[in-house]
């Protein structure tokens, strides 16, 4: 993969190599975003490898691109039909892709939370425990959870 893919003015001029260039920074998201689906299908966690770093670099450039064509510094419009094609082929699959992703790092979130959840009641139940005082502020015999009346002998 071309780790240097990135927006350059001088490319823009020829507006076939310019959707060249944008249709090769699809294809290599494409393969980093299947990357990171197959790591999240699994349950790893995706955040930790290289492949999420790789994916932000990559939005960033692709971000290059949309701000060119807002300022109309390309006109993909004027790039030759095989590769506007080619192109529209390519955006589907990405889009696709990236709705698997948004769906896989959603569930994720979601696991992550529930195992939070779980810590933290567990956290919660074990310090209820063992507290010496209740609810109402009495005293408790904590090692065998035997109910004491402040003043009171068992």
């Amino acid at each position: 993969m071309n780790n240097s893919i990135s927006l350059k003015t001088g490319d823009l001029s020829d507006s076939d190599a310019a959707a060249r260039a944008l249709l090769e920074l699809v294809d290599e998201f494409i393969v980093v975003v299947r990357a990171e689906n197959a790591l999240l299908e699994r349950g790893l966690p995706a955040s930790l490898s290289s492949v999420a770093a790789r994916k932000m670099e990559l939005a960033e450039a692709f971000d290059g691109w949309v701000k060119a064509a807002q300022a109309r510094a390309f006109g993909f419009d004027q790039a030759s039909e095989p590769v506007r094609g080619t192109f529209a082929e390519r955006l589907a699959l990405f889009q696709r892709l990236m709705n698997e992703n948004i769906a896989y790092l959603a569930a994720a979130i979601e696991a992550s939370r529930r195992r939070i959840d779980a810590v933290m009641n567990a956290i919660r139940s074990e310090m209820a425990d063992a507290s010496p005082y209740g609810a109402n502020g009495k005293t408790y015999n904590v090692e065998n959870r035997t109910a004491l009346r402040i003043g009171l002998s068992a």
